[in-house]
């Protein structure tokens, strides 16, 4: 294997000299991308795994930096093949270390196999433990006992495909009818090395928190499931996977892992991984949509009748009011800060100039715009196309989770709130707000704005409206900087609560 990297800013051409040559075992990697179904007949591109050896015999792994990445052994090249657009898992990557997740580090390549050209992938870091990669503790057979059996631990809930691994199902089910129960397993130590006593502790450690979420009384600040779990990871792993509506997400390609307990020891959610139809990429589960959770993706007919369910976990949290506030405050912080459309769309912008030239050589070898590719939800003709449908979806997907984090916040809630049919955009503003929301049928509605202390400060005449989605403007320029609530009901029965942000 060869790599040709003169570093940033620069040119490369496989006329030069390679920067690194090395041995290395190359393999097919991932699930359904090595399906049939899932290529277009001619134009197959599939994904590579690869470890690093100090000679063919590949007996010993070597670690190297590749492209200015920290040095490992273990590498993944993603085809990116049903996006398009290539931004979806390089976005999503970089929202998650923006939250403070694990993740992939990632760099774009054009791969090159036995001279022939093989278009743009994206080069990854596999996750596996390792202080470059996921740094918990190393967990060697001898440790079985004390506070050395209780770390490190990676977890993975996911497709079984692939290498052997040690495995459990959960003594609960997920989902609203289904029956099928969370399958857990367990990626370091490795299947073959893991003792069994390791295997029973990290088994019972979960079994007990799971069995804790399950009985305890959500919101009673006492409760010892908080004691087994990194509460800021799951609210980070939340904010990810539903800004992406990541429809595999909570239930596939998802990981865990656990350190010693005298390093801290509690469950932490990451590191982030395949992110390849989120962003509206996907046509089942309403995956294409702006609204909805992806928590509660599973509960549609479609879903319940889905082999692989999101951990019941999840809806538990929501149920906790200090989860739900913990997950309004983080909003708040990261929209104000680096989750907005001007800071994503640059980020975008700065990565489709750097691959204009070698995604034209992409799609010359794969010519797949305009064609359906699994499951593809929008198809464009170009590839302007799809990057300002994917920049759209995310305007609006931010759009309508500002009202759901609003409704997280608010202290009139009972213990699971309602998704908002309505929302308030922009949202914060400097007064001038747009309403949207749907009617079944032609009604009269009215609304009231509320004051921290529960005082209402203005209500609306009746307003009367047809059926279908509704747009109407909202001035509260005479108001002062703060947060209001606005609340609205109609005659056909829709009642609806909304925090507003007002700036100046």
């Amino acid at each position: 294997m060869e790599v040709f990297d003169k570093g940033n800013g620069q040119l490369n051409q496989l006329s030069s000299s390679p920067t690194i040559t090395t041995v290395a075992g190359v393999e097919f990697r991932g699930s359904t991308s090595q399906a049939d179904f899932y290529f277009l007949p001619g134009y197959v591109k599939k994904p590579y795994g690869i470890e690093l050896w100090t000679d063919s015999t590949g007996v010993n792994a070597k670690r190297m930096s590749l492209i200015q990445m920290p040095e490992e052994s273990d590498w993944v090249l993603n085809a990116s093949y049903n996006d398009r657009s290539f931004m979806r898992d390089f976005m999503a990557h970089q929202i998650a270390g923006r939250l403070g997740l694990l993740h992939s580090e990632t760099k774009f390549v054009e791969l090159v196999i036995n001279n022939e050209y093989r278009g743009v992938y994206m080069l990854m870091e596999k996750i596996k433990q390792g202080k470059n990669r996921v740094p918990i503790s190393d967990l060697y057979p001898t440790e079985n006992a004390g506070d050395d059996v209780t770390g490190g631990y990676l977890l993975k809930i996911d497709k079984t495909s692939g290498s052997p691994s040690t495995t459990w199902k959960s003594n609960y089910t997920s989902g609203i009818s289904s029956t099928q129960k969370c399958e857990f397993q367990i990626e370091y130590p490795k299947f073959g090395i893991i003792t069994q006593q390791q295997i029973n502790y990290i088994r019972n450690y979960i079994n007990n928190w799971e069995q804790k979420l399950m009985t305890e009384d959500m919101n009673d600040p006492k409760a010892s499931f908080r004691d087994f779990m990194d509460m800021p990871s799951f609210v980070n792993y939340f904010i990810l996977n539903e800004v992406t509506r990541n429809v595999d997400g909570y239930r596939l390609s998802s990981y865990l892992y656990k350190d010693k307990e005298s390093l801290g020891g509690k469950i932490k959610m990451g590191p982030a991984w395949d992110f390849n139809i989120a962003f509206g990429n996907a046509d089942y589960l309403n995956g294409w949509k702006t609204d909805g959770f992806v928590y509660k993706a599973m509960e549609t007919d479609a879903g319940s009748k889905d082999y692989w369910q999101v951990p019941f976990w999840w809806n538990k949290l929501i149920q906790d009011a200090s989860f739900r506030k913990a997950l309004a405050s983080r909003w708040k912080a990261v929209r104000s800060s680096f989750l907005n459309t001007n800071t994503l769309y640059a980020s975008i912008d700065s990565a489709q100039v750097v691959l204009k030239d070698p995604l034209t050589r992409n799609f010359q070898k794969y010519p797949l715009m305009g064609k359906k590719i699994w499951p593809n939800y929008y198809v464009g003709a170009t590839l302007s196309d799809e990057v300002n449908w994917l920049k759209n979806w995310m305007q609006g997907r931010l759009t309508w989770l500002d009202a759901q984090m609003a409704l997280f916040d608010s202290p009139i809630l009972g213990n699971e709130p309602k998704e908002a049919s309505a929302t308030i955009y922009p949202n914060p503003s400097r007064g001038l707000f747009n309403w949207k929301f749907n009617l079944a049928k032609p009604a009269e509605v009215s609304y009231q704005i509320i004051d921290g202390q529960g005082r209402m400060l203005l209500s609306s005449k009746v307003l009367n409206f047809g059926s279908g989605e509704q747009i109407h403007s909202v001035d509260l320029t005479n108001l002062s900087a703060g947060t209001y609530l606005f609340q609205w009901s109609s005659s056909e029965g829709s009642a609806e609560k909304i925090r507003l942000l007002l700036t100046k």
